[in-house]
């Protein structure tokens, strides 16, 4: 896109001519973006194509560039080239979060199965086995499903933290593209909870731009912004700072989310060491009660 908006072309002459060499259901969004285009409709609207295949806190940049891009022209390259070094930046940390938990996912995975596997196994090879814990233990085994559904939706939400730091440095990417594509820092934060509203942190940035909104003082409302918490009160500062002296803000916010991501990256080699530890609760307390109720419930009920 960068390339084509450079030698000259619109917009939607840029994404028809792009459209052929990306993969096929990015392709189809693609053109479905260029010919709403064609047709007249607003930037936002057309850019609704790529909802269902692209991920909001991966748009909501590109499509901020495009939009100050329309209003005012200049060289979009750069703010391009910065979108896509910060989309792969974000890829390849959590390509390099998910292999540091892929043995904890792989465990989790066999410990949730190892229950009705079993329970299927019995059902078919020995039917009678289990036709005990049916007839006379529905309890056992509602019990059993309670704790097995239990059970993965707390390894689950163990495997799937995601730390503060990474949330915020995300946020902080789209602002840059913003202030890079020459918007303010509050309009490149407007125009980020327009566009991005499923990405975290905005409650934040929502009563900050309210209270700017409202009257407020930058001073008074970077004040408030900067109570969420120790993140945001370094990045009011670096506002304030920024706007007092003059100095660049996008390249202090470069910084700052850099320094985000590595203590995530720290956060999440420590969490993959912590991951064994932490099963440890789920399967006690849930995989493993359901695992005896499968396998010697009904030879104990068969006694009884």
């Amino acid at each position: 896109m960068g390339a084509a908006l450079a030698s000259g072309l619109s917009i939607q002459l840029a994404l028809a001519e792009v459209a052929s060499t990306l993969p096929s259901v990015l392709a189809r969004a693609t053109g479905h973006a260029a010919a709403a285009l064609v047709l007249g409709a607003r930037l936002e609207i057309a850019f609704a194509a790529f909802a269902e295949v692209v991920p909001q806190q991966d748009l909501a940049p590109f499509a901020m560039v495009l939009s100050a891009f329309a209003r005012s022209g200049g060289k979009v390259g750069r703010s391009l080239g910065r979108v896509a070094a910060l989309l792969r930046g974000r890829l390849a940390l959590e390509e390099e979060r998910a292999a540091l938990t892929a043995q904890g996912r792989a465990s989790a995975l066999v410990l949730v199965a190892l229950a009705p596997l079993g329970a299927i196994f019995f059902s078919f090879a020995t039917p009678d086995y289990f036709s005990v814990l049916l007839d006379r233990g529905q309890f056992l085994v509602a019990v059993a499903i309670l704790l097995e559904v239990a059970g993965a939706f707390w390894l689950s939400h163990i495997l799937r933290s995601r730390t503060a730091e990474a949330d915020f440095a995300s946020l902080l990417d789209a602002v840059i593209v913003g202030l890079d594509a020459g918007l303010t820092f509050e309009h490149a934060l407007g125009a980020l909870v327009a566009r991005g509203p499923a990405l975290s942190r905005l409650p934040e940035a929502r009563r900050l731009l309210a209270d700017l909104a409202l009257g407020q003082s930058s001073r008074v409302a970077f004040e408030a912004f900067g109570k969420a918490g120790p993140t945001e009160a370094r990045v009011a500062a670096l506002v304030r700072s920024a706007t007092r002296f003059g100095s660049p803000l996008a390249e202090l916010l470069v910084t700052q989310a850099d320094g985000l991501r590595a203590t995530d990256r720290r956060r999440t080699e420590a969490q993959a060491r912590r991951l064994p530890i932490l099963m440890l609760f789920p399967l006690t307390f849930c995989i493993l009660p359901a695992l005896l109720i499968v396998f010697l419930g009904p030879p104990l009920l068969s006694l009884a």
